[in-house]
């Protein structure tokens, strides 16, 4: 493990802090930029026995507990639906298992680490604690998290990660110093992904928007290939088939589906704004074919619609019935 390199200036920066670091600290940025990251490699510097440039140096025993999951003063709190997952990139589980699961940080859950706090620590240094994404706090949990943050125990630091750091409490971001992270440049962020063999690097990374570590999830074989039958069925000419196509899906299809509905309609709405295509830029010519016809208004609503239905894929619903709601929107839209 090592930072990211488009965070490693911030990282040697608050590391410069040390013994002096805040007690909490609100790590924020857009998703897929490797936040999560940069709090994980935050701990592991803090705990590491022998750090080199006041990073981790990987070798000691520390660095060997933490790389094995395992170190004793560290604890990483996160909804039960993301404990498989990298936490940014995407869900964690999808289908029916995922269903079963959490999808909240959980008041047990925050009790958990006012009893870990309250221990000594295992190697006379710091103890750390990452939770994300702590939007998923419930106000419970959020309100038993503020009582630690108020009386913040000795040598201990509590990374918290966001990419919607204005759903937390006031509260609680007033108790916490804020670390915004930024995106890479694109150069930078190209080299990174073909350093990692991600296929159809530039395409997947326009299609994140700029932001890294989601452009390699999107790169995966998998994604690529949905994303294609997506853009297949939104570029149709006389509309997208809506029932043949909404057919069998379930909710981690929808909220898929719901990623590259939304950012085709960001470049249709660019389009018809004089604008250029930002998302899709290998699909430039269906796009401009589609705009002729779509009406800015209607475009305008149907993103309203899909901001509203990715923010609620994760509640109970009927995948089918959104994608055929939606498909049809979009119809209504493109075909005025």
């Amino acid at each position: 493990m090592n930072a990211l390199p488009w965070h490693r200036e911030a990282l040697e920066r608050l590391m410069g802090r040390h013994p002096r670091l805040p007690h909490a600290i609100l790590v924020s940025g857009r998703r897929g930029i490797g936040k999560v990251a940069f709090a994980r490699e935050l701990a592991r510097s803090l705990l590491c026995e022998s750090p080199i440039d006041r990073l981790a140096c990987g070798q000691c025993p520390s660095c060997h507990w933490f790389g094995q999951s395992n170190h004793p003063d560290y604890r990483e709190v996160v909804p039960e639906s993301a404990e498989e997952g990298d936490g940014e990139g995407g869900e964690a589980d999808s289908g029916k298992e995922a269903g079963k699961k959490s999808l909240v940080i959980k008041i047990d859950q925050v009790r958990a680490i006012r009893e870990f706090v309250s221990l000594s620590t295992h190697r006379a240094g710091h103890r750390v604690i990452v939770l994300h994404p702590a939007q998923a706090l419930q106000p419970a949990a959020a309100n038993a998290l503020l009582k630690t943050l108020e009386e913040p125990p000795p040598a201990t630091v509590i990374a918290l990660v966001s990419d919607r750091p204005a759903r937390l409490l006031a509260t609680i971001r007033s108790r916490c110093e804020s670390v915004v992270l930024r995106a890479p440049e694109r150069e930078s962020a190209l080299a990174w992904l073909k350093a990692g063999g991600a296929q159809e690097p530039e395409a997947a990374l326009a299609l994140a928007g700029g932001a890294p570590l989601l452009a390699a999830e999107l790169a995966q074989p998998e994604d690529r290939e949905w994303r294609r039958r997506v853009v297949a069925e939104l570029s149709r000419p006389d509309g997208a088939h809506v029932l043949a196509f909404a057919a069998g899906f379930d909710r981690a299809l929808l909220e898929r589906t719901l990623f590259v509905m939304q950012t085709w309609v960001h470049d249709l709405v660019r389009l018809k704004s004089a604008g250029e295509a930002r998302h899709h830029v290998d699909s430039v010519a269906a796009l401009k074919a589609k705009a002729r016809r779509a009406r800015l208004d209607r475009l305008l609503a149907l993103d309203r619609e899909l901001l509203e239905a990715r923010r609620l894929v994760s509640h109970p619903l009927n995948a089918r019935l959104a994608a055929e709601h939606l498909m049809m929107a979009y119809n209504r839209a493109t075909l005025a």
